[in-house]
Order: structure tokens, then C-alpha cells, then sequence
């Protein structure tokens, strides 16, 4: 009947219940969205290469044990520095050159085939030869040394070891202001590697260890799922030899 309609401007207990219910759905809907919430990383292949474009709030090199894929706020971690002995037990002194990790210089072997850097703090990065590579952690959060690639949009001269050496490259770059992972397809030779970087107008890139064990990476694509670069690399006698990432989060 109509006498049974509320049109006095007065809600019914029943409305005012069904109101409470929708707020409280939302807000779980919200916190689940807030706890198993995706940060994405934008794929974005060419023809011979892979460029993962990490959406990252901080940096840090994790030195020790490799970030764990439960982690929710890891978007992508890779092999950073080279490590220069198999050692059963992790020290900063087997990592390629200084590096800086949590905020902290720590001492590492010095590394002749090293030849750049790279430094991230308080949403800032820089590219650099490796004689600038600070000798404090100056408020960089995080640093490492590397051989350099590309600088300054120009290839590094290219020594003739490397020049033809053919395997599956992998470097941190820096490309249309943002920074990158960039990875071939396929194996190719060292030489073919920084020219198609060079070709899609990479202005900075340092050179990441990759091998067999060391070149196990994983990441989150659009969908907050984990995806493995080179899982079949966990069963490499060298994995457990591992000792640096370079790893970007989003808090």
C-alpha cells in the first residue's frame, strides 16, 4: 500500500541498516585492495629486447639474500654487482667495488673490470663514471659499481674480449627520463646489445651480472603476479653464490 512508503523524509531502520552494510563492504573491499594491492611493472618489448619499466617509490641494494616473491612491496629485483668468490658465507668485501646499501657504504673488492656506477636516494638518481662514485653514502640510499654501457646517450668504447662475446645482456638503464631493466630477447653478442639500446635512445645504462645462478630475476606485471626471468637458473650450483640485488619497491 502506499501509507507503507516512507515519504515523510524519515529512513526505516531497514535502510539505515542496509547503509552501515554498504560502508562496511567498501571499507573491506578497501583494506583487501590496500593488503594484496598490485604494483605493476609496464613491459614494453622491441623487436630484441625486453624493457621492464618498474613503478617504484624507493630503490635499495639487498645484499645477502635475494628479496623473498612474498614480499608485496618488491616490483623487481635482479643481480646487481659482480661477486668475486664462491664463498658458503656472504661478505660485503666478495661485492664488485663500494657500495652503498640501507644508506651505508660498505667495503667491497676492488674490481678492474668496473668502469661506472649508479646511486639512488630521496627519489633521485645518477649515472657516473666510476672514478666520481662517492666515497660516502652522502644521503644516497643506495649505489653500486658496474661496467658502463652508455652514458650520456654515447656507447662506451668497447674492448675486443667484449665486443663478440654472445650470451644474454641485461642492464639498469635510463631512458626517456625514467629508469629501466632492459634485457635481450635472445643471446646476441655484446656489440649488437649496446647498439640496440643505443637505437631506441637509452641515455644511460650500467651493465648487470648475468650468467648462469646469477641471472634469476623476478618481478610483477600489471596484474600483481609474479613472473620469473630464467627460473631454471635456481638449479644452477651457482645460485646459492649470489650476493647483491638491485631492487626497486613501492610503498
Amino acid at each position: 500500500m502506499k501509507g507503507d512508503s516512507p515519504d515523510n523524509g524519515y529512513i526505516t531502520n531497514f535502510e539505515f541498516q542496509l547503509v552501515i552494510m554498504k560502508k562496511l563492504l567498501f571499507c573491506l573491499l578497501a583494506l583487501l585492495g590496500f593488503t594484496t594491492r598490485a604494483y605493476p611493472v609496464t613491459e614494453e618489448p622491441t623487436s630484441v629486447l625486453n624493457v621492464y619499466y618498474p613503478e617504484f617509490s624507493r630503490m635499495d641494494l639487498v645484499c645477502g639474500k635475494m628479496p623473498d616473491t612474498s614480499q608485496k612491496n618488491v616490483e623487481f629485483c635482479c643481480e646487481a654487482a659482480f661477486t668475486g668468490e664462491l664463498l658458503n658465507e656472504f661478505k660485503h668485501m666478495n661485492i664488485a667495488d663500494n657500495h652503498i646499501c640501507k644508506g651505508e657504504m660498505k667495503k667491497g673488492y676492488r674490481c678492474r673490470a668496473n668502469t661506472g656506477g649508479f646511486v639512488w636516494g630521496n627519489g633521485k638518481w645518477k649515472f657516473m663514471m666510476k672514478a666520481d662514485f662517492p666515497t660516502t653514502a652522502k644521503g644516497w640510499n643506495m649505489g653500486f659499481c658496474q661496467l658502463m654501457v652508455i652514458k650520456d646517450g654515447v656507447a662506451r668504447p668497447i674492448s675486443s674480449k667484449m665486443r663478440l662475446k654472445k650470451t644474454i645482456y641485461r642492464a639498469l638503464c635510463e631512458k626517456d627520463g625514467k629508469l629501466c631493466i632492459i634485457e635481450a630477447k635472445k643471446a646476441m653478442t655484446y656489440e649488437s646489445f649496446v647498439k640496440s639500446m643505443v637505437d631506441i635512445k637509452v641515455k644511460n645504462a650500467l651493465y648487470l651480472d648475468m650468467g648462469s645462478g646469477w641471472n634469476y630475476a623476478w618481478y610483477r606485471d600489471k596484474n600483481g603476479k609474479v613472473k620469473e626471468l630464467f627460473p631454471a637458473s635456481k638449479l644452477s650450483p651457482a645460485y646459492k653464490y649470489r650476493t647483491n640485488w638491485v631492487t626497486f619497491y613501492k610503498d
